[in-house]
């Protein structure tokens, strides 16, 4: 799978990574025509001080409504405005500041092709840099290595999941009450004969691998992180849930 996610290893007031950001959206338009938007993805409307002192603050009032340079669609959004599109557009988001959860959500939207993370502070974005396994961009915009330190799941965990994505709606995820108790079930199983269950490494393998919405994968995140963080949740089977880790260890 053609990897569409990239990040700036940077933080705080970093200039230059946005020049570079959308010099690298623009490259990456060229060689690719089914592109036709650059838009910029920022926390709110006075979060923008990055881009004014890059464009100008009447540029990027402008860009508020749009604009087009050099036959591409360019645009600020905020996390607030920024919402699903169901037309033809495919565009490239840049996202300035924005923390996992934000760009998560964003990475679901019909429209979006190509993610590029700026951060703020890093930790804030490294869940989606090792979920999405994105790859950093180096500061001249030709070296990219893989940023993911993680190993993939277990064959026994894929084995899980893989069973959990056959029986379960994918279009509603989790959400249905059998197959949240299916799911609640089979994490439980995992996290008592598994020598580890690793949140980011799981919804990786789902959201790339399995096909799930990034909304979706990140119930079974909120799962996991539950139980690694030592506290509990209502639901799924208690009992008999050797019999579900046997099964899978034996495909």
């Amino acid at each position: 799978m053609d990897n569409k996610f990239y990040y700036f290893d940077t933080f705080g007031n970093d200039d230059e990574a946005y020049e570079k950001a959308f010099s690298f959206a623009l490259k990456t338009i060229k060689v690719n025509p089914n592109l036709n938007r650059i838009t910029f993805l920022v926390p709110s409307k006075t979060n923008t001080g990055w881009l004014d002192r890059i464009y100008g603050e009447d540029t990027v009032k402008k860009l508020f409504k749009g604009l087009n340079s050099n036959g591409v669609n360019v645009k600020i959004e905020t996390v607030k405005t920024y919402k699903n599109s169901y037309g033809n557009s495919s565009e490239i988001l840049i996202c300035c500041g924005l923390n996992s959860e934000e760009i998560f959500k964003a990475q679901d939207y019909r429209q979006v092709d190509t993610i590029i993370a700026i951060p703020w502070l890093k930790e804030n974005t490294q869940s989606w840099i090792n979920t999405s396994n994105a790859l950093e961009i180096n500061k001249d915009l030709e070296t990219k290595s893989n940023s993911s330190d993680n190993n993939e799941p277990s064959e026994i965990i894929k084995t899980a999941f893989r069973e959990l994505t056959s029986v379960i709606n994918t279009s509603t995820g989790i959400s249905h009450h059998m197959d949240n108790n299916r799911a609640k079930t089979f994490i439980r199983s995992l996290y008592k004969y598994e020598p580890e269950l690793n949140s980011d490494t799981i919804c990786s393998y789902l959201i790339n691998e399995l096909g799930w919405q990034v909304k979706h994968a990140n119930d079974v995140r909120k799962l996991i992180d539950t139980l690694n963080s030592g506290k509990y949740f209502q639901g799924g089977d208690k009992t008999g849930l050797q019999h579900h880790y046997k099964r899978w260890k034996n495909k």
